[in-house]
């Protein structure tokens, strides 16, 4: 009975102490070499581990990385007499209704995600928009008038 448990652990245990075999399934890679050496890569995050002087780069766990677009649909208008200027602007957006009526608008203010950061009605004609507060970075202005969006500017903050 002893010697069937030693060959038991020669046979099963000791091997799988000695194996090296990935831990994780990863969504692409492959081994790459040439004249002054070889590499291997593979598609996902790495861990680094640390024994005695040697690091070793290993593999590590798949994260997914998400991509969101804002896209706006805009019904055809022949609403042409909107400015927005400057743009790219500092602080201060100066929106202008040039030949349409402003009565009843509003803007609404988005970042590049889609959140919405601001909104407020439009009082005049022309008017100077505040953003001084804002961080640099890209967003969209909506003008709306009557509940419907007449139209849209992607707007960049110096």
């Amino acid at each position: 009975m002893k010697r069937i448990s030693i060959y038991y652990c020669i046979l099963f245990i000791f091997p799988a102490s000695i194996l090296h075999a990935q831990s994780a399934v990863l969504a692409t890679g492959t081994d790459a070499s040439g004249g002054n050496g070889s590499s291997c890569y593979s598609v996902g995050q790495i861990t680094y581990l640390f024994k005695g002087t040697d690091p070793q780069v290993m593999e590590g766990v798949q994260q997914p990385y998400e991509i969101i677009t804002l896209a706006t649909l805009e019904p055809y208008s022949n609403l042409e007499g909107i400015l927005i200027y400057p743009n790219p602007f500092k602080d201060y957006l100066y929106l202008d209704f040039t030949t349409n009526n402003y009565k009843g608008s509003e803007y609404q203010l988005f970042d590049s995600q889609g959140k919405l950061i601001k909104k407020d009605m439009i009082l005049q004609s022309k008017s100077e928009l505040n953003f001084s507060s804002l961080p640099s970075a890209m967003y969209i202005i909506r003008i709306n008038q009557g509940g419907e969006n007449i139209k849209t500017f992607k707007i960049i903050k110096k």
